[in-house]
Parts: structure tokens; C-alpha cells; sequence
């Protein structure tokens, strides 16, 4: 089969399988559904297997039919990049696009973009799914992701977008009256708050200049949700560690302040990536610079004064 009809082909299974109603799909394509039935025939013939039930009232996909949809669908988008890109199309990004951002950074950080990068890119539709586990791009069809930390993936596209800063701190009203925080060890006779999806777990590796120390302090609260740490350390409960991008509100209006002055956490990045590829999608590329220019320089989330504490 020629390489113009299979792709022919693809696009009228794509279309079927999208309406599930040869009659809707023979209208989207402009086509009599008895020929959209032939292309349907070609292509199963082709591959030696059936992608679709027909009855007399009712279309469905078989098990073969979900699988090749995927893949049709990413060959279909990739064609259409391609023209777009050698046709001069690509300065106008169009298309849905599928995000996996970190939750709270997501909802902080990304989310208060988003009314821009719609204005920017009017032919764009995004899709965002906010979670803190790790997404598998390819096999849950995003488009491209947010992470920040260590990257493990080494065969994804990866820009790095701004530093993730990390603070160590604690509020006004839990040091009033404690033992002065000046050394790390110091942290031997305070309360703290861990975040437990650390592989460093109920400890932290301080450094000031080549000087690095592991410290420890008594865990009064072990959570998986960073909010939940911030929202306890507001409250007085103890020293503990957060990003910048979670607490520079919060530093601004002094509800806490840095300890330790001198030593810091060690700092980890903020990334965006996607699937790799020769044609990388052209409203892929526009995300990813939309966000690479907001965080350019210093990140809005820097640009915040903050208090330092004298403990």
C-alpha cells in the first residue's frame, strides 16, 4: 500500500473511531460512508486484524483497534507539525496540549500563566492534570511535563527552566524564647518538619561554602504534601525546609523567616520536558518558551523581599 493511502486510510479510521458513526465520520471527511467503509476494509486487510465492531446501530473498538488509534493519532499530529512547520504554519501553534505539572507549583506558579499563554496562542487548547507522582509522557500521551529535582529520564528533551530554591525557616513566634539557631547542630533541641518524599528523609544536608553537614532535629510532623509543611511551620510548629516558589508570600509578609544564616540546601531545578523527536510540535515549543521567558532571569517568585531572622 502506498504511503499517501495509508495515511489516507489512518485518517478515516481516526475519524470512525473519534465518532464512532461511519455516517458522522463520512461527513467530517466529505466523503460517501461506502467509501469510507472501503478505506476501513483496506487498512484492516492490511494489518490482518479487525480495529472495529460494526452492527447495524453500533460502532466499537476492538482491543487492536484502541492500540492503533494511539499510535494513529501521534503519527497523524506529527504529519500535520511537519506541514506546518515547512509551510509557514508554525508561527501560529495550534492543537490541544496535554501538561503534567507538579501540584502546588502547578497551581502557584504555572496556573496564574495560563490567561497570557491563552491570549498568546489563541489556537491552542490545553489540558493540564496537576499531580506530584511521575508521569510516563509516552505511555500517558503528555505532551510535555514540569519537574523539578533530579531527572531520571535521560531520553526526554529537557530545558531547564528557573532554580528551585530551597529555604530553611521557621516563624517569628515558634523561635521567640528558643534556643538561638547559629549552627546546625543546633537543630539537635528543635521541633522540625519534614517532607517525606525526600531521599534524604528526616535529615538535611547543609552546606556553606565547601563546609557540608547532615543535621537533624525532633520530627513532630512527616508529610507528603509540602502545603501541609508550610502550613504548620505559619503556625509555630517547628524549623523546616520549603522551595521559594511555596513560601516567598510568606517571606514578604514575615509569617516566617530564614535560620540558620549562613547555611543553605543544597539547590535543584526546575525542568520542562517532552518525548524526543526530529519534528518537535510546534505548540510544544511555544509552551516551553513561554514558560523559559516568565522564569527568565530571576523568577517571579524571587522578586519578593524577605525577612532574615537574627537566631
Amino acid at each position: 500500500m502506498a504511503l499517501r493511502d495509508r495515511l489516507e486510510d489512518m485518517l478515516s479510521f481516526t475519524a470512525v473511531a473519534r465518532a464512532l458513526s461511519f455516517a458522522d465520520a463520512a461527513r467530517e471527511l466529505g466523503i460517501s460512508a461506502s467509501a469510507l467503509s472501503r478505506r476501513i476494509a483496506r487498512l484492516e486487510d492490511a494489518l490482518g486484524t479487525a480495529l472495529l465492531r460494526r452492527t447495524t446501530r453500533h460502532v466499537s473498538l476492538t482491543e487492536a483497534g484502541t492500540l492503533y488509534l494511539e499510535r494513529c493519532t501521534d503519527v497523524l499530529t506529527r504529519v500535520e507539525d511537519a506541514e506546518a512547520l515547512v509551510s509557514g504554519l508554525a508561527e501560529e501553534p495550534r492543537g490541544r496540549l496535554r501538561v503534567a505539572v507538579p501540584n502546588l507549583f502547578g497551581q502557584l506558579q504555572v496556573a496564574p500563566l495560563l490567561p497570557d499563554f491563552l491570549r498568546r496562542y489563541p489556537r491552542i487548547g490545553l489540558e493540564f492534570s496537576f499531580m506530584d507522582r511521575y508521569v510516563d509522557l509516552v505511555q500517558e500521551r503528555f505532551d510535555v511535563a514540569i519537574r523539578i529535582g533530579a531527572l531520571t529520564d535521560s531520553s526526554l528533551v529537557v530545558r531547564r527552566l528557573a532554580t528551585n530554591h530551597r529555604l530553611i525557616v521557621a516563624a517569628p513566634s515558634y523561635l521567640r524564647g528558643r534556643r538561638p539557631l547559629a549552627k546546625p547542630e543546633d537543630l539537635a533541641h528543635h521541633t522540625c518538619l519534614y517532607f517525606s518524599l525526600l531521599t534524604d528523609g528526616q535529615a538535611w544536608n547543609l552546606q556553606r561554602g565547601e563546609e557540608q553537614v547532615t543535621a537533624r532535629g525532633r520530627p513532630v510532623l512527616v508529610a507528603d504534601n509540602a502545603e501541609a509543611l508550610r502550613q504548620a511551620a505559619v503556625a509555630g510548629c517547628g524549623v523546616t525546609v520549603l522551595a521559594t516558589f511555596l513560601i516567598a508570600e510568606d517571606l514578604r509578609a514575615g509569617r516566617l523567616v530564614r535560620v540558620l544564616e549562613g547555611w543553605s540546601v543544597p539547590d535543584t531545578g526546575i525542568f520542562a520536558v517532552h518525548p524526543p523527536g526530529r519534528l518537535v510540535p510546534s505548540k510544544v515549543r511555544a509552551f516551553v518558551s513561554f514558560l523559559a521567558e516568565r522564569y527568565a532571569g530571576t523568577p517571579p517568585w524571587e522578586r519578593v523581599g524577605e525577612r532574615r531572622s537574627g537566631a
